[in-house]
């Protein structure tokens, strides 16, 4: 219930503030849609289509934003603004930049970080080499993730062991 009567007073707050703005309201309602679609279209936690297509698409609305609040603010500059092409071309060119960036990054980043963690593990076994030399063998130990040699080594030992003998 207290969610429900909270919402109620962002909408009764936002009305009045939204009238007093309806140019800025006009030019926002026309140049944000692609960032409502991407929010729509988000399933997942976070929002970060949604984010990152807004924060592109609202970096291409501002340059008319300021238009519009330099020029007199008044729905007539603002009529002006969204009958413009080249002002729809900002404002769904930067979106798709948006977008770009938003389906890009998760690639770039994880190509990223296997080139990092080869290095490290290059380096982790030059140590681990220095230290066979200092100790002698009885620190050796090779871990193999789950997918690697060892794993199926233990399920071919597994599998051949005879079916009362311990394992």
């Amino acid at each position: 219930m207290k969610k429900r009567s909270t919402l109620f007073l962002y909408v009764m707050l936002a009305i009045p503030i939204a009238l007093m703005m309806i140019p800025t309201v006009i030019v926002l309602a026309v140049a944000l849609v692609p960032t409502g679609v991407a929010f729509i279209m988000e399933r997942g936690k976070g929002y970060y289509g949604g984010l990152t297509v807004g924060a592109m698409n609202l970096a291409g609305t501002s340059p008319y934003l300021a238009d519009l609040w330099s020029q007199g603010h008044t729905v007539s500059v603002a009529l002006g603004i969204i009958t413009n092409v080249f002002a729809w071309m900002m404002f769904y060119g930067a979106a798709l930049f948006g977008w770009a960036i938003y389906s890009t990054m998760p690639a770039a980043v994880s190509a990223f970080m296997t080139m990092t963690s080869s290095q490290r593990i290059t380096a982790m076994r030059g140590q681990q080499r220095e230290l066979v030399q200092k100790w002698g063998p009885d620190v050796e130990s090779v871990y193999e993730p789950e997918g690697g040699k060892a794993a199926a080594e233990q399920k071919n030992n597994h599998a051949t062991a005879e079916p009362g003998a311990r394992r």
